[in-house]
């Protein structure tokens, strides 16, 4: 059967049934993702009738797509003049809002929808979300109430209401909605059902009750099998002690997922090779990789007491069909071998290699001190690895931070100041091993704590992130930056010229631990003492970048942080030209040589 093209009406629309026929054609070009051909055609029905609320809609939703607020806030806020009385254009209007980070905006948008919009349960969704943004837990929880009442199905609704519920300390209720959630969303929402497990697994691990998160998510993972669902559940197993029950998980989810591409782009500049590991702490790639320049395949090792089945034929072309290879086994506190096995396949492939394995290995936080000790201007903690037994027999007699290996994102960083804190610890920490810092006051003089982050491409040092905080535990998402000018603006200082922040003593003593780390992609967490030294958190791989903030309120992130990935673009593609440029050269010495000989 050939497909014919459906011919776009010639005639202006002058009556409802062309514009409706209009209408529904639009919609079919939507839902083909022919964009281009459905906005004109939404455009061509508002020509005629400014108010039809539909095409609006459609309209909206294309723009959207395309990243053009400024036209969707002046079609929404044309179409309230026009009908005042629009619930789906004060919801719009409040989405945009919400999008760019003011959500006291986005409320009083959503609050005024709900007078047309009574029994619409996205929207109370909505307002829940942004109420719970601002802090109102309680408000957010009536509309959120809401949201499930009108649709006791809405799945993202009950992951919210649990996500409200856990930063109100309702864990119990909180595993009840991510439940609920879970059984709402549809098995092919792959990913959605993945970060419900997670909220899921966040939950009981607060309320006392990871076996029910364990048969929860094991129940998932045989009858709907992904890889981050697979993941979830090893993470589960590992805080219930039961770390070889775990690592079975993850060599199960290697074998099956084996080869794959987690990117593509229709004409690559290159193609990159991320080679990870079992048990290993990789390093965030969602950012930093542009997959508009990279085709990306990623390849996970099983642990090295598994048996590595080679590669089939087919897999094996592909992998060396790649330019350039990035190991993205980032933590030398986890490896217990899987960077040699890295290191091994990065050499039979033979082709240039960012982040070396064998280079991550002087990262960990027990040689921080070996490798930055010397340092002027620098703090460096010395770390140690330690068991609970350890911990049990030695009294806190100053300020220890306590936490296991591998972790990074401060969830079980615990700061103990007396061993009754201390029994406490190990009481809800049996049979671990630990890794114990001694903690170094860093509160500034204005009362707040401020965590520095930047990141080392190339050796080259870019300010990522400062967060700012009232507690020692800071960080980002903790710090509420999008909720206080001034530490917007104190933010953009330090992205826009961070040497001049740091002051050059401090700079100086940056500058030296990039070159220090000498690696291709990995960076650092750290403050500034009164005194103007650098205080080290840590330095290593593992450091995460991305640019979720909304452009209306962090527009200085928008100008600053594609730095980054713009400075790793030119990395790969240097290396990976390099590269190409020898072995065309190598190539045309053996053809001279076939020829003169």
């Amino acid at each position: 059967m050939k497909w014919k093209a459906i011919a776009p009406m010639s005639a202006s629309p002058t009556s409802a049934e062309n514009l409706a026929a209009l209408y529904r054609l639009a919609q079919i070009y939507h839902a083909a993702n022919l964009h281009v051909q459905a906005e004109g055609l939404c455009r061509r029905i508002l020509a005629s009738d400014p108010g039809h609320a539909l095409a609006v809609k459609t309209l909206v939703l294309i723009l959207i797509e395309k990243g053009d607020d400024a036209q969707v806030e002046s079609i929404l806020i044309d179409h309230l003049k026009r009908h005042p009385d629009s619930g789906a254009s004060q919801q719009g209007l409040g989405q945009l809002r919400a999008r760019q980070g003011d959500h006291d905006a986005a409320v009083k948008h959503f609050e005024c929808a709900a007078e047309s919009l009574p029994f619409h349960a996205p929207l109370f969704n909505d307002l829940g979300v942004s109420l719970h943004r601002l802090g109102r837990f309680e408000e957010a929880l009536v509309a959120l109430d809401r949201a499930v009442e009108l649709d006791p199905a809405f799945a993202l609704a009950h992951d919210n209401r649990g996500i409200a519920l856990f930063d109100s300390t309702r864990f119990d209720e909180a595993m009840h909605a991510h439940l609920l959630g879970l059984i709402g969303c549809e098995p092919s929402e792959v990913q959605v059902r993945a970060s419900i497990l997670q909220n899921l697994a966040k939950a009981a691990q607060k309320a006392n009750r990871l076996p029910l998160a364990e048969q929860v998510i094991r129940a998932e993972v045989e009858s709907n099998f992904s890889s981050a669902a697979a993941e979830q559940l090893a993470v589960v197993l590992d805080d219930l002690s039961r770390s070889e029950e775990a690592k079975a998980i993850r060599n199960e989810s290697a074998r099956r997922t084996r080869v794959r591409w987690i990117g593509r782009s229709q004409r690559p500049k290159a193609t990159i090779l991320l080679i990870g590991a079992v048990g290993g702490n990789h390093i965030p790639t969602g950012y930093l990789i542009d997959s508009d320049t990279f085709s990306t395949l990623s390849v996970t090792l099983p642990s090295r007491d598994q048996t590595n089945a080679p590669f089939s034929a087919a897999e094996t072309q592909a992998l060396k069909r790649v330019d350039i290879i990035f190991n993205v086994l980032g933590d030398a506190d986890c490896d217990e071998g899987q960077l040699a096995a890295a290191d091994a396949l990065c050499k039979t492939l033979g082709k240039p290699l960012l982040n070396p394995p064998n280079a991550i290995l002087k990262t960990g936080r027990g040689r921080a001190a070996e490798l930055f000790g010397d340092i002027d201007g620098m703090i460096t903690p010395a770390a140690r690895r330690a068991s609970t037994k350890y911990l049990s027999e030695h009294s806190v007699t100053e300020p220890l931070l306590v936490r296991p290996p591998g972790d990074h994102g401060g969830d079980r960083l615990t700061l103990l100041r007396s061993d009754s804190e201390k029994e406490s610890y190990l009481a809800a920490n049996p049979e671990r091993q630990l890794v114990l810092t001694p903690f170094y006051d860093f509160q500034s003089p204005d009362g707040y704590w401020r965590k520095y982050r930047l990141i080392f491409i190339d050796r080259e040092v870019f300010p990522y992130h400062l967060a700012i905080g009232s507690e020692w535990l800071v960080h980002y998402w903790r710090a509420e930056m999008a909720r206080a000018d001034w530490k917007r603006k104190e933010e953009e200082c330090f992205l826009a010229d961070w040497r001049s922040v740091f002051g050059k003593y401090a700079a100086n003593a940056v500058e030296e631990a990039a070159r220090r780390m000498d690696l291709d992609y990995c960076g650092m967490d750290c403050a500034l003492t009164r005194d103007g030294r650098v205080l080290l958190f840590e330095s290593n791989a593992c450091m995460l970048i991305h640019l979720c903030e909304p452009p209306a309120a962090f527009p200085y992130k928008h100008r600053y942080v594609p730095l980054i990935r713009e400075a790793f673009t030119r990395l790969v593609l240097a290396r990976a030209r390099s590269h190409s440029a020898q072995a065309e050269g190598v190539a045309d010495e053996d053809n001279q040589r076939a020829f003169t000989g």
